[in-house]
């Protein structure tokens, strides 16, 4: 259910009674066949106590109807999108059942429309919500929809079971599926790369030295763990390795490529679009694993050379996006 284009409803989606469905359940037919029987024998023995009996559980099965619906009516619902995934693994979206009443909600069932999966079970206390997660696979790059949601719920007497239908208007961005068994970065002829190549401390050609060692930073490689100098200190600090050219470094570098890699996707036309971006892909995570600052010429898109999550996440995102309908491109 999408409501942004009715103004006079809350920014929330949220349950009105005339959105929420409701069935006998199979409990619910048996106990109407049991009341049948009842009456029955109440009218052919012309049983007072029968009739009472029969009136009393009929109006018990009246009254559930009514909670069973309103268990559910009222409800505010909210959809939180995910983090962004890889393709082939799985999405997850959280869904909030927010509750503005002063009664509680019990044993509401939510569930995939459609999939064969367990429903998950949430209560809500009176002024409260609950967050339930659900996920769906990520077969192709793009942005993921969030999957239709059922909510159902037979509470107290399980003799109804209300239900109705969300669409939550959240997606989650899918990025191609990095490459198995990629080749090594592509290094550039005139670069500096053998040392942030896995590998090192070996440093063939003797393109870099150590200079000594610094603090740990966040996002330092793990590669560049001084272990001997934190073994010094009984792992109570950490240090990471500091490189500088060497004596022997070569000379004619071109300015602003040294240490730093393109990544172009027209160096790749022997490969198909999507193969060219799952290489792409692996590249970006290869070079932010062993920190070598990167950037990524896509078309007409080009990031600069930089190092980072925030980096990695643009160039998976351009990758993911590449040649995508517009309206499938919008966040």
């Amino acid at each position: 259910m999408r409501w942004r284009t009715i103004p006079w409803l809350p920014a929330r989606p949220w349950l009105g009674a005339q959105r929420v469905h409701i069935r006998p359940s199979r409990a619910g037919l048996a106990f109407a066949a049991l009341l049948l029987a009842l009456w029955i024998a109440a009218v052919n023995y012309g049983l007072g106590l029968g009739y009472a009996l029969t009136y009393v559980a009929a109006a018990c099965a009246i009254a559930d109807m009514l909670f069973s619906s309103r268990n559910l009516a009222g409800l505010a619902l909210a959809a939180t999108p995910g983090k962004p995934v890889f393709a082939g693994s799985h999405a997850l979206f959280t869904l909030r059942l927010i509750n503005r009443s002063r009664r509680p909600r019990h044993a509401i069932h939510v569930a995939v429309s459609g999939s064969p999966a367990a429903p998950g079970l949430a209560d809500i206390a009176a002024h409260g919500e609950t967050a339930v997660s659900i996920g769906m696979p990520a077969r192709q790059r793009g942005w993921l929809n969030a999957p239709a949601v059922r909510l159902s719920g037979s509470f107290p007497l399980g003799l109804f079971v209300a239900w109705c239908h969300w669409q939550p208007e959240a997606r989650v961005l899918v990025y191609p599926r990095p490459e198995q068994d990629a080749p090594p970065l592509p290094w550039p002829a005139g670069t500096i790369q053998q040392a942030r190549q896995p590998g090192w401390p070996d440093l063939p050609g003797g393109a870099l030295e150590l200079a000594g060692v610094r603090a740990y930073q966040p996002g330092d490689p793990l590669q560049r763990l001084a272990w001997r100098q934190i073994a010094r200190h009984d792992g109570e600090h950490l240090f990471s390795k500091q490189f500088q050219p060497g004596a022997d470094a070569p000379k004619d570098a071109p300015h602003g490529t040294h240490g730093k890699l393109m990544l172009d996707y027209a160096t790749l036309p022997a490969l198909a679009p999507e193969a060219r971006l799952s290489r792409l892909a692996a590249w970006v995570l290869q070079a932010e694993s062993t920190g070598v600052p990167y950037g990524l010429r896509l078309g007409v898109l080009t990031l600069a050379p930089a190092l980072g999550a925030g980096q990695r996440d643009a160039c998976l995102r351009a990758l993911a996006l590449h040649d995508l309908p517009p309206s499938k491109e919008s966040p």
